[in-house]
């Protein structure tokens, strides 16, 4: 390669050469490189000088080694500073103008970067991790090597020639643009991840390439149980998608069968206890069906423990089954020694000679010794410990990807030496701490194809499963690289999966598509056809909207305010429509819809479909010509002033819709509540009435029947801007039935909050007596029925302020045994007094009006606001800040209570939740309502009248207070009873208790006071659990104090409190660890920092497990 190419050289060379070797694999996780620098001389000469690689591709992006010349200085042995040139070594990534830009991208690679010694002595090598990205293309080393030091060692620089070679590794890139294809690049396909869900994958893919596995399952009888809790249906589906897909699959379905919720998918758990839990269900499931065996035999071993006499012919042994081996990794270097320590046998001798009956103590030897292998052998290896402390073992731990266990079994005719060599198919790793992580699986691939009788060695395919992301990787990556140690970065095997070499054929065989049972293929493919189908009606649906379609004849049958309500709108019939369809198509649907028997006079345009062309019709001009007996009106939900969204909206036919190829149907209904009003002649003998936009409006006219107290919508008209509406009246009498002639008063409705009675009706044209045009409402009512107590004003206003109201009782502090009264349904006015809504209550409930408490905010425990005198406040209250909205038809929903007091005494009482604590530690809450002028002892007896006093305690109360922070939740104060209740409410980082005083703590002698106790998880600012407060005396013995904190904690087992470390603890900081030897006692020189409450500042703290685990400590639960 020549050393200083031109730039337009260089990028010919790239594009005419092929951009990976037809050996290699583009998608592949490797790659090596090289670069000859000839001239290498006059190629250091140049601070300038720049070199690259011809490229290679690696995980689809190109690959190349940059060379360059760097000047730099280095001591010389005279102290002085001597400058010179190095040679700068560099793997580049990604970095082609012949491959698109794609954003942020972000690719993590491991390479080694060598010069060649060309004499055959070691190589000058160095290696690089790097995450590469779109800003950071190339990593290596500036000063690699000295120029004089290459030129002087033998090797390096032949004829001018040095050569370069890189052999590097790639994870698959991620970021924008780069979509993986993991069938396309592996032949394989991965799982989605619903949050936490790795460790399922993991195993699931591991048990997917366990073929007879896989197998086992497609036979399982999937019974008659529902499909949602169906685990044996639930894992053929995903094992079926695995292998028939093309795209990751969703294991939703599963861990709905599971029976877990959406939460779930979120928590954490050990994929060791998931497996045995997963083949313990399936087992059961198994159990009476021709499958019953086939999870024993893949699975299952047995091990014989033994105790043998080594001086007389004594044998104690019993066999155990097991389906999983677990070996420790602490201070074991590899699987074999861990193997070796597993199957050791323990000499028994001297003082721990074993009883062996008749033969009396004898010299024995105690072991395991594995009597039968299972044809896959699961080892979990103890990578997580408890010492003290929850903590990884990432200490280094090898196993081979061949091995045998002959050293470990007692071979015999069920067990030969050949049943005792495995082979690696999978490895399960663990990145992360104890507490979290991620697991990912490697498995090979192709290890069916391994022939245990042939001397030819097997070529691994080894594939990396990381949730959806499947890629091939490398021998090194899936073996080597997981054995742990301090460099891993806490990534190390966590379990591994062995195949015996003898049940390689059987275990392992593959399992072609024409073999899945025909009863499995069948339910999936139907899945999968159901799936496409509401793909595709997803897909058709998202070019189409729904309109309601409003006819006159829905219309006529509204009886409220304004036109149609939410109710109409949503139950009106919908028509789904192209969005891109023509307003003029829009006509055509609609007639076909509805109006297919009607007679129109169309000419051949009668026949074109949605969408269809006109031809070489001048298509406007065609469609001005033609005539629809109806028209179209767009409905809007407007406001009556924009400026106001306080005020209802109004549903109002306020556009007109031309019959035009311009306008679409999305551009013209972009609200959500917009709807087709379709306009009808008045009469079925009669014409469309002409409308002209310029002079004309549309006006919907409403009737009001003093009868029946009713208003109804007579229907739509056509009126002129200059002309008077009573000169309609001839045609308002025909459309209400009337007799020409009728006398009208008239109205204009604005909104539900605005009726307008028109004045000069005869005289005033319609554009000064209205303040709407298109979709006017005009209320017509005959002045000889009319009455001032019967008119349209009375109607209106009845139905605007008159509201159902449901009032729910709620008590404070309920016993047990408390039964509410049912809910009240009662009619409210808005101008209402609540003082006679209180009275209709107490009436109902036979109690006294005036401890009636209503409150204003609605279904809540505290009453806001509060009164003490409801004849100043009126029903509006009871809909508090929403918007009333008549149209709808709501049911309000409120609450009331039955006070112990008059609520006229609630302006001098303040309403306060505080804390209860039991003598068995148990915490709940309370409401009282002391008077705000008062103290802990009126706080005291206000608690008396709800709290649970336990059945042989003192009945006297105490409060004290307790930090609200989780961090800080210990007792700070046991509070005077002489204490203010406005100094407690200005404590907002305090919660105040009320508690029973045991009999031991009702009085406090000389050199006795309360401490604090907490409980904490390792660090003093974890505190956790209910704190209390223990009488103490100094100079009493500490285990005193120990025991009294026992009876405290009597729900706490002996074994469990065995475990608890108990410490003083102060400012949230350890002071030190206290001992319970016969001279440890309560020394109150510890204590001596008081606070106010007799509370020292010192408290103790009980060291031990929090209850509430860590998320992925909790147990795993398969329900069904």
């Amino acid at each position: 390669m020549r050393s200083t190419p031109e730039p337009d050289d260089e990028y010919n060379d790239f594009m005419s050469t092929p951009l990976f070797n037809e050996q290699f694999d583009p998608y592949g996780p490797e790659g090596t490189l090289y670069l000859d620098i000839d001239y290498f001389s006059t190629f250091m000469e140049k601070n300038d000088s720049r070199l690259l690689s011809k490229p290679i591709i690696v995980r689809g992006i190109p690959w190349r080694i940059l060379a360059l010349c760097r000047p730099h200085t280095r001591n010389a042995p005279n102290h002085q500073r001597q400058r010179g040139h190095s040679l700068g070594f560099f793997l580049q990534c990604n970095n082609e103008d012949a491959f698109p830009k794609r954003g942020i991208w972000r690719c993590h690679g491991t390479a080694t970067l060598e010069v060649i010694n060309q004499s055959g002595g070691e190589n000058i090598s160095k290696k690089i991790h790097h995450a590469f990205h779109n800003n950071e293309v190339d990593w290596g080393f500036t000063n690699f090597e000295a120029y004089d030091t290459l030129m002087a060692q033998d090797g390096f620089v032949v004829n001018d020639t040095v050569r370069l070679k890189c052999h590097f590794s790639a994870d698959v890139p991620s970021g924008n643009g780069y979509h993986w294809d993991s069938k396309k690049h592996t032949g394989f396909i991965g799982l989605r991840n619903q949050g936490a869900t790795c460790y399922m994958n993991s195993i699931l893919q591991a048990f997917y390439f366990t073929t007879a596995f896989r197998k086992a399952v497609y036979l399982m009888d999937t019974g008659t149980e529902p499909t949602e809790s169906n685990i044996c249906l639930a894992m053929q589906r995903v094992f079926y998608e695995l292998q028939m897909s093309s795209e990751p699959v969703e294991t939703n379905s599963l861990t709905r069968a599971f029976g877990w919720d959406k939460l779930d998918a979120f928590n954490q758990h050990d994929v060791q206890e998931f497996c045995r839990v997963l083949l313990d269900n399936l087992e059961t499931k198994m159990k009476g069906t021709p499958q019953e065996q086939a999870i024993p035999e893949l699975f299952r071993g047995n091990m014989k423990s033994f105790i043998k006499c080594t001086e007389v012919e004594y044998e104690s042994s019993r066999t155990e089954s097991f389906y999983d081996v677990q070996l420790n990794v602490l201070g074991m270097e590899s699987l074999e020694r861990a193997f070796e320590a597993y199957t050791a046998t323990e000499v028994l001798d001297g003082d721990n000679k074993y009883d062996a009956g008749d033969h009396g103590l004898q010299r024995a030897e105690k072991g395991v010794k594995f009597v039968q292998l299972p044809p896959v052998l699961h080892v979990q290896l103890m990578r997580f410990q408890y010492c003290g402390v929850e903590q990884k073992v990432n200490e280094r731990f090898t196993f081979p990807e061949e091995m045998s266990l002959e050293m470990c079994c007692e071979l015999s005719d069920e067990l030969k030496k050949e049943d005792c060599v495995y082979s690696l198919h999978a490895v399960l790793v663990h990145s992360g701490e104890f507490h979290g992580g991620h697991y990912v699986t490697f498995i090979n691939t192709n290890l069916h194809e391994k022939n245990p009788n042939s001397n030819e060695p097997h070529v691994a395919n080894w594939c990396k499963f990381d949730d959806d992301v499947v890629s091939k990787t490398t021998v090194d990556d899936a073996i080597s690289s997981n054995f742990g140690g301090e460099r891993s970065m806490n990534t190390s095997a966590y379990m591994l999966i062995y195949v015996r070499n003898t049940a390689i054929p059987t275990v392992l065989a593959p399992i072609p598509n024409d073999e899945i049972p025909s009863r499995v293929s069948m339910i999936f493919e139907q899945e999968r056809i159901q799936r496409n189908q509401m793909r595709k009606k997803k897909e058709e649906e998202s070019m189409c909207m729904e309109l309601p379609v409003i006819t006159p004849d829905v219309i006529t049958g509204h009886h409220g305010f304004d036109l149609i309500d939410l109710h109409t709108l949503h139950t009106a019939a919908h028509e789904s429509i192209m969005k891109n369809m023509s307003i003029y198509h829009l006509y055509r649907l609609i007639e076909r819809r509805f109006f297919s028997s009607i007679d129109n006079s169309h000419d051949s345009a009668m026949d074109i479909e949605d969408g269809e062309d006109l031809g070489d019709l001048d298509d406007e001009e065609f469609i001005s010509r033609e005539s629809f007996r109806f028209r179209l009106w767009k409905i809007s939900e407007t406001y009556q002033n924009e400026k106001d969204l306080r005020t209802p909206t109004r549903f109002r036919p306020d556009t007109y819709l031309e019959p035009s190829l311009k306008d679409t149907v999305e551009r013209m209904f972009a609200g959500e509540t917009d709807a087709i009003y379709v306009e009808l002649p008045l009469g079925p003998e009669e014409c469309l009435q002409h409308y002209n936009y310029d002079n004309e409006v549309i006006v919907f006219v409403k009737y009001y029947d003093p009868n029946s107290r009713r208003l109804t919508v007579l229907g739509s008209t056509i009126v002129t801007h200059r002309r008077p509406i009573a000169q309609y009246s001839t045609q308002f009498c025909k459309m209400a039935g009337l007799p020409v002639g009728t006398q009208f008063r008239y109205y204009e409705e604005v909104s539900s909050m605005v009726i307008n009675e028109l004045e000069d009706p005869d005289r005033l044209a319609f554009a000064q007596s209205f303040t709407e045009e298109d979709g006017a409402i005009v209320i017509i009512e005959q002045i000889d029925l009319s009455s001032p107590e019967n008119n349209v004003m009375s109607k209106v206003d009845d139905m605007y302020n008159t509201i159902l109201v449901e009032f729910h009782e709620i008590v404070f502090n309920p016993r047990p045994d408390t039964v509410l009264h049912r809910p009240l349904l009662k009619k409210v006015r808005l101008d209402e007094r609540l003082s006679s809504v209180t009275e209709r209550i107490a009436k109902n409930l036979n109690v006294d009006q005036k401890n009636i408490l209503i409150l204003l905010k609605g279904h809540t425990a505290r009453a806001e606001p509060c009164v003490d005198d409801y004849r100043n406040v009126y029903g509006r209250a009871l809909i508090g800040k929403s918007i009333h909205d008549p149209r709808q038809n709501q049911k309000y929903r409120t609450s009331y209570a039955v006070m112990p007091f008059p609520i006229t005494e609630m302006s001098k009482r303040v309403q306060m939740k505080i804390l209860t604590m039991n003598e068995k530690m148990e915490t709940g809450e309370m409401t009282i309502f002391p008077l705000k002028d008062g103290t802990v002892a009126d706080m005291i007896e206000e608690a008396k009248r709800y709290f649970n006093f336990s059945e042989n305690g003192t009945g006297k109360l105490r409060m004290v207070q307790v930090g609200v922070n989780p961090h800080y939740c210990r007792v700070h104060q046991i509070c005077p009873e002489s204490q203010t209740i406005s100094e407690i409410e200005q404590k907002y980082i305090h919660k105040t208790r009320v508690e029973e005083i045991p009999a031991d703590e009702l009085e406090v002698g000389h050199g006795e006071f309360f401490l604090p106790v907490v409980h904490f998880d390792r660090e003093p600012t974890r505190l956790f659990g209910t704190s209390f407060v223990i009488k103490v005396k100094n100079g009493e013995l500490m285990k005193s104090v120990r025991d009294r904190v026992r009876r405290k904690l009597s729900d706490v087992s002996d074994a469990e409190f065995a475990k608890f470390k108990f410490a003083l603890l102060a400012k949230e900081k350890l002071c030190r660890y206290i001992e319970f030897g016969e001279n440890d006692k309560v020394n109150l020189q510890d204590m001596s920092i008081q606070t106010t409450g007799n509370m020292p500042q010192v408290y103790i703290g009980i060291d031990h497990k929090s209850p509430v685990s860590h998320s992925n400590e909790n147990a795993i639960r398969i329900l069904n």
